[in-house]
This record gives C-alpha cells, sequence and structure tokens, in this order.
C-alpha cells in the first residue's frame, strides 16, 4: 500500500511557503499532490481502505484548492478576458508585453500586494490578464484598483492624470525605467497593421512606443540620442562622449541608452 494516510498539506505549505500569496509556488504544489494521488489510484488496484484514503485525499486537494482561491478571493474575480478579434486572419506578434506566455508578476491590487502572480499585461486595451487556476477562465483586473505591478522585473505605475497630460497619453501605466535625480518612463502602444496586398490576409501587431524623462515639473519627450543629452545643458559634451564611448544605441536598444545616460548622469553630477 502506498498512501496509509491522509497528509495535512496546509501544514507543509505554511512551513515551506511562509507568508500570504505565493501563488506560483502553492499551484506547482497542489498540481504536484493531485498528479501523485492520481498515479496512485491507477498504478496500484484498490481495496476498500486505499478507494477510503483516496477519496479523503483527492478531498484534501479540493479543500487547498477553495482555501486558496478564498484567500486571493479579491484578486481572482473581474470580468471575463475576450482576446480581441481579428475576424478568422493570421495574426502575426502579440498584444502582451513581452511574451504571449504568462509571465511571474507582482500587483498591487486594492491596497494589498500580491506576490508570485501569473500574469499579461495586455496594451492596446491596457488591461492585465489573469487565469483562473481552478476554472481556467481568463479574466481582466479592475483597473481603477490597480495601484501598480511588476512584470518579468519590469515595473509599472499607473499615470497620474496631470503626468498624462504633459505626456499626452491616454494610456494608464508607464513603465519606470530609470529613478534617480531624474526619473525616466517608457509608455508602450500596440496596434493592428492590415497588410495592403489584397492576398494576404493577416494582421500584424506593431508597437509604438514614446519615452520621457522628467525632471522637476516637466516632461521631455525623448526621440534620439541628441533629444536625450540635450535636456543636460551643462554636461551635453560628456554625455555624447559617454553614449559613443560605450557604443549605445537609442534607435537599437532606447530602454537601455536611457537608463545608462542618467546613471552616468547622476555620477556626474556627484563629483
Amino acid at each position: 500500500m502506498i498512501i496509509d494516510q491522509v497528509y495535512d498539506y496546509s501544514d507543509y505549505l505554511n512551513a515551506a511557503m511562509p507568508g500570504k500569496n505565493k501563488i506560483y509556488s502553492c499551484l506547482l504544489f497542489i498540481a504536484w499532490i493531485s498528479v501523485s494521488i492520481l498515479f496512485v489510484s491507477s498504478a496500484h488496484s484498490q481495496s476498500p481502505a486505499d478507494s477510503t484514503l483516496y477519496t479523503k485525499s483527492l478531498q484534501k486537494v479540493k479543500s487547498l484548492y477553495k482555501h486558496f482561491i478564498a484567500e486571493n478571493s479579491q484578486l481572482y474575480a473581474g470580468n471575463e478576458y475576450l482576446k480581441p478579434s481579428t475576424k478568422g486572419q493570421k495574426l502575426i506578434g502579440t498584444p502582451y508585453f513581452l511574451s504571449d506566455s504568462l509571465l511571474v508578476s507582482t500587483v498591487g491590487y486594492d491596497g494589498q500586494k500580491y506576490d508570485s502572480v501569473l500574469m499579461h499585461f495586455q496594451i492596446p486595451d491596457n488591461v492585465l490578464v489573469l487565469t483562473n487556476p481552478v476554472s481556467n477562465v481568463s479574466f481582466q483586473l479592475l483597473n481603477e484598483k490597480v495601484d501598480y505591478f511588476i512584470i518579468d522585473h519590469h515595473e509599472f505605475n499607473k499615470i497620474s492624470e496631470k503626468a498624462a497630460q504633459a505626456m499626452h497619453t491616454n494610456k494608464l501605466y508607464a513603465e519606470k525605467l530609470y529613478t534617480g535625480k531624474e526619473t525616466a518612463w517608457g509608455i508602450y502602444e500596440k496596434k493592428f497593421t492590415f497588410s495592403s496586398r489584397a492576398e494576404d490576409q493577416s494582421v500584424t501587431y506593431v508597437s509604438y512606443n514614446d519615452y520621457y524623462v522628467e525632471m522637476g515639473n516637466h516632461f521631455y519627450a525623448i526621440n534620439s540620442e541628441h533629444e536625450l543629452v540635450k535636456i543636460f545643458k551643462n554636461h551635453t559634451s560628456e554625455l555624447k562622449k559617454f553614449i559613443s564611448k560605450n557604443k549605445l544605441s537609442f534607435k537599437r536598444d532606447p530602454e537601455s541608452t536611457i537608463q545608462k545616460t542618467l546613471a552616468y548622469y547622476d555620477q556626474l553630477t556627484q563629483l
């Protein structure tokens, strides 16, 4: 006999994963327990005692699922998410930030912090998309309750009404690219582009990204190395040399160019 007692897995979870909202780890553990029970049930003929233990263990797994959902019920609730329609045309690209795959994230939601959340950031519609681990239904968080989120180490903050006006955007979230003496922001957009060829029925997502440096009460739009360095009037020459020496390219990698240039500016002004 393989199973000879019904374990209290919740005690194990509390010891192995202290604290709340270890969602990804918790789901993996529950999945492992479920697979283990199914393997045992299929690999061994069951006596009445075995059947009773199997039933109790299965009930325990279901209880863990319910406990998990109850603890995170505020997060795992929202409007059902429907993917953007392409009217049957072949889709090239993705509406999501970085990847079509769910990414491990942290989200501040309605005053609570949730870690290890598997999530999409769907850029065209400004929504965060999760999948209910029990029903497997995708849904979107309520934007008015989202305070911030960090997805695959990229931190996004909600854009204030004043900042949105200054940056001429209707987007809700901006990535905080750098924080120092000045702050740099990235605002991302993706839009459908239809092929001009009648025989080509594909639809392509094209990215349109805007970058800003917040200095005092002003937001400076950055579209090139020249626009980046000219806002630092007293150090323009040094920053140009730094960009050239380190072979930075705004066109090739705008985020890294902004981050490294602002970090170097902070070093210069500390001397």
